[in-house]
């Protein structure tokens, strides 16, 4: 069977929904806390918080103590909720609609081009309306966030970003199959190659971008300046989805391929991601 036929196969299987939803006060804070406190991984989004949140900013410096640290980011978030409830209300809604437009197009299209299907233990996936300017996943449930003042526009790339690797990650599994959950977070390698892959298979898969009508993605700035020989990271597994797209490979053998390429140069990944 050849891989457009394996994709056409998958295609017909049913697609889960995106339930828009407002987040807690516990869950604004704690991520507030692990971008502002904790600063895990590779990447520092602490300033692009404080830049929405100027007096979450006022409010914690100085603090160097954990728990301090979050009863402050519960304070200022459950103000914040309050302040601004009917702008999550509102944008909930709307960002439902506009979501709802292309949800079944995109998601008949990445089960199909990724040879999986929808887990059976995943209902729904959730998006949460988030006062967070960061938009987070969390592979364990299949949630993000995205931010409350997004656009429609915005709202539908974000989306298609983040359930992206949701599917990725699943069809990870089934081709490394007992792989440990963790690598697939920020700084570990496994992390940096998906970041690389999803915005590959956004600006180069057909029906997403006719979703996105034309629009590019870019990977992290701290990833963009790296080259392997004089193609840059995006421009390099480009060519490697491509002949998958071509009906060159099955997703699982991109997949594979991409991995053993990744190994392949991971000093000059790995080494140059923190040069700017």
């Amino acid at each position: 069977m050849d891989s457009q036929t394996e994709a056409n196969k998958f295609e017909r299987q049913n697609t889960p929904s995106v339930k828009f939803e407002l987040p807690d006060t516990e869950y604004e804070a704690g991520m507030f806390f692990y971008f502002c406190f904790k600063k895990d991984g590779l990447l520092d989004w602490s300033e692009r918080v404080y830049a929405a949140h100027p007096k979450l900013k006022e409010m914690t410096v100085g603090v160097v103590d954990g728990k301090e640290f979050l009863d402050m980011c519960k304070e200022y978030v459950s103000a914040c909720l309050k302040e601004q409830d009917v702008s999550l209300q509102n944008a909930k809604e709307h960002f439902q609609l506009a979501w709802d437009k292309i949800a079944e197009t995109f998601l008949r299209e990445i089960i199909g081009d990724f040879e999986t299907q929808h887990p059976e233990n995943i209902d729904d996936i959730v998006a949460n309306v988030s006062i967070n300017p960061i938009c987070p996943r969390h592979i364990k449930d299949w949630s993000y966030s995205l931010f409350y003042k997004f656009s429609a526009e915005q709202v539908c790339k974000t989306s298609i970003h983040e359930i992206i690797h949701f599917f990725y990650f699943k069809k990870w599994l089934e081709v490394f199959p007992g792989y440990d959950t963790r690598t697939f977070e920020n700084p570990h390698s496994e992390w940096i190659l998906s970041e690389i892959l999803v915005v590959v298979i956004m600006n180069q898969n057909k029906k997403i971008q006719e979703i996105l009508k034309g629009g590019q993605s870019d990977v992290y700035k701290e990833f963009q300046h790296i080259k392997i020989g004089d193609k840059s990271l995006v421009d390099f597994f480009g060519e490697i989805y491509r002949k998958h797209t071509d009906s060159q490979m099955s997703f699982e053998d991109f997949l594979k391929k991409s991995w053993e390429e990744y190994n392949k140069h991971r000093g000059e990944i790995e080494v140059k991601k923190n040069i700017k």
